[in-house]
């Protein structure tokens, strides 16, 4: 992100429409460009987006861009604030009905001129709105929190979990990587799933215009919360679910570092997680159910 302040403010505003909406932001394209080679393709290129000065983002909703904007300008960004439950979510097993309805069970494509695989930018004049965007099949892994503090674990010390969660706690410990501390969710009513979530969108809008240091970023701060997330004895279970949920679905490789890290992170609380129908439910996507299978299999060793 060290662009010259000179070069910023004397290149053009390049627009964005943000949303089914297309609502209008802007941002410099100097500053834009230099994000990475798709973001400088996009804007610099010979696309149709380069030449007009503007491109849709339909898929992306504001509160993600206006985070994507404020990592652009000043190198971190805020997630959302958690909200609050009238009373204390279900934790039973056999009943969903009061799970959050699952809204990201289906593939989403970001446009249809790029091999995502390849990260190849097509160049292309093509009017089709996104033009120039990737293409990428999207799925992702699930996480939740420790046992609540003051109660003693179940898991005799040394074990392969305790490994697991002490390896996980350990990922993103050194001094340069560290971003800021987060509080635990001490209220059980506190709804974290938009919080989680916040992350989740922008690394997965960041995955996509392969802009590296931001993805860093997201899952820093992501597993930074979930190392002190509370699960609240299964009553915050339906936070995580959602997050591994929509993460899923929306990221691709088998390499994905937010996907290896859920599934790390639901593998080591399965115990916790699995009384749960919504997470039970999202546990039937092949993709994330093999995931954190993947990762069990290091308790068994």
């Amino acid at each position: 992100m060290a662009t010259p302040f000179e070069f910023i403010a004397a290149s053009k505003p390049f627009r964005i429409l943000v949303g089914p909406g297309k609502k209008e932001f802007t941002i410099h394209t100097e500053l834009l460009s230099r994000m990475s080679k798709p973001l400088q393709t996009l804007v610099k290129g010979d696309m149709k987006e380069a030449r007009e000065g503007v491109t849709e983002w339909p898929q992306i909703d504001e509160a993600t861009f206006i985070r994507f904007w404020e990592f652009a300008y000043t190198g971190d960004y805020r997630a959302a604030e958690p909200s609050m439950d009238v009373s204390t979510p279900s934790t039973s097993t056999n009943s969903n009905a009061n799970a959050p309805t699952r809204r990201y069970s289906n593939s989403r494509s970001y446009g249809e001129d790029i091999d995502i695989s390849a990260r190849r930018v097509v160049d292309s004049d093509s009017d089709m709105p996104g033009a120039g965007m990737f293409k990428r099949e999207i799925k992702i892994s699930k996480l939740s929190g420790g046992p609540p503090r003051g109660v003693p674990s179940r898991i005799t010390r040394g074990t392969p979990k305790d490994e697991m969660w002490r390896q996980f706690q350990d990922q993103f410990n050194s001094n340069q990587d560290k971003v800021q501390t987060e509080q635990p969710n001490n209220n059980p009513l506190a709804n974290y799933s938009e919080v989680l979530l916040s992350h989740a969108r922008l690394y997965a809008l960041a995955d996509y215009y392969c802009v590296d240091a931001l993805m860093a970023l997201c899952l820093r701060k992501l597993h930074q919360m979930l190392a002190v997330f509370d699960l609240h004895g299964g009553a915050r279970v339906a936070d995580v679910a959602q997050l591994l949920d929509y993460s899923f679905e929306n990221t691709g490789n088998k390499a994905d570092g937010l996907r290896s890290m859920l599934a790390t992170y639901a593998a080591c609380k399965i115990e916790e997680l699995w009384g749960n129908a919504y997470f039970q439910d999202v546990l039937e996507s092949g993709e994330v159910a093999k995931a954190i299978i993947g990762q069990l299999m290091r308790r068994l060793q």
